[in-house]
């Protein structure tokens, strides 16, 4: 099958961008699979053209859609509000498609629905209404399409997303390397926090459970992995300022940003990784993907929303969000019970198989070879 992939945000780039490492994984395991596939960009990709994927950076220069759909039979839209500001125009493509003589079957694949403005309340219900069929890539939009636009939710199939670190061969005899490297103690309690560094992961609680923690496993330290934006540097400033007034500024290794492998090496180093989310976990977090795909023992926070796939105390230990104290005693308990944050690592990688990338690809064709056959 030819699919072309629209996302502006497609890597490499300076800034990370979760949408655009999504893209990236799921267009290389298509292609992998056989697909013919090109990615759309923006004029900022600083990337190769060819390879396993073609990629045509084009949006923005004022390229008409008619320029480049022509070489898939199915059009993928990778669709968040923020990657579109300036672009309104591709909330056109579904409907000229329909109705080109030839033009490509289009699928929007919902990352996330809402960002306060008026453009992006507009744009969801007409690109559910007008494409051909919409993927909801986890159950957070799903619901919110349920309950905002129930008429339109029978065209929107739920596909979840996958990690963007692919667990590193050998990783795991490089443990006691990898906390070399980083100076860290062969044989300390490790935390791990990964992803980027922004308000709403939860890191002020981390740190002030990680304090108290302090007070009884006085050898446990902190790793944060993950890059911090420009415009995030001050919120990143505070968070060290409150590590200093804490006092464990000297247990906390900042790794910054890393290659993929070597961001799953660092992963390895851990006992527990904790992403205690402000507003609790869900699917459509890649960073706890992340450390479910490397069968970790994850810490994390209960969300409103129920889920289908996460299991306290089966794959995943959950506390009330923005409770340090419940999340302190939840590191302790884990932390003093080995065969049990063994458990709940073997339940994080059965969950990982379904956030799998030949899995995702496998789901994703039957949504185009569908859409294609009722063109």
């Amino acid at each position: 099958m030819r699919i072309v992939m629209v996302c502006p945000s497609y890597p490499p780039r300076e800034l990370t961008c979760g949408v655009g490492d999504y893209t990236r994984c799921l267009a290389e395991e298509l292609a992998r699979g056989g697909d013919d596939v090109t990615v759309v960009t923006s004029t900022g990709y600083a990337g190769p053209r060819t390879g396993v994927v073609r990629v045509l950076p084009v949006l923005g220069d004022g390229a008409e859609p008619r320029r480049w759909w022509d070489a898939g039979d199915v059009l993928d839209v990778q669709y968040a509000p923020d990657l579109y500001r300036g672009r309104s125009r591709i909330t056109r493509i579904p409907l000229l498609a329909r109705f080109a003589r030839g033009g490509p079957s289009v699928v929007v694949t919902f990352h996330t629905l809402l960002d306060g403005s008026l453009g992006a309340r507009l744009a969801v219900p007409w690109l559910l209404a007008t494409a051909a069929h919409s993927i909801s890539a986890n159950e957070e939009v799903s619901a919110m399409i349920r309950r905002r636009l129930p008429g339109l939710a029978k065209r929107c199939t739920e596909i979840p997303i996958g990690s963007n670190i692919a667990t590193a061969p050998g990783a795991g005899s490089s443990r006691r390397e990898e906390r070399a490297r980083l100076a860290l103690p062969a044989d300390a309690p490790i935390l791990v926090h990964f992803g980027l560094v922004y308000p709403g992961k939860g890191l002020e609680t981390l740190f002030e459970a990680f304090a108290v923690l302090r007070q009884r496993v006085r050898d446990a330290r902190l790793l944060i992995v993950g890059d911090t934006r420009p415009e995030e540097r001050g919120y990143r400033a505070g968070l060290e300022s409150l590590a200093e007034r804490a006092a464990i500024a000297s247990a906390v290794t900042w790794a910054g940003h890393r290659p993929g492998d070597e961001v799953s090496r660092l992963l390895q180093t851990a006992d527990l990784y904790v992403v205690p989310y402000d507003d609790g976990a869900t699917i459509r977090r890649g960073s706890l993907i992340a450390g479910l795909a490397h069968g970790l023992p994850v810490v994390s926070t209960r969300s409103s929303l129920a889920s289908a796939y996460l299991r306290d105390g089966d794959n995943v230990a959950l506390v009330p969000p923005r409770d340090a104290r419940a999340l302190a005693a939840k590191l302790a308990e884990l932390l003093g019970a080995p065969a049990e944050a063994a458990r709940l690592g073997r339940g994080a990688r059965a969950l990982a198989e379904r956030f799998a990338w030949p899995v995702i690809a496998a789901e994703t064709r039957r949504v185009f070879a569908r859409v294609r056959e009722r063109r």
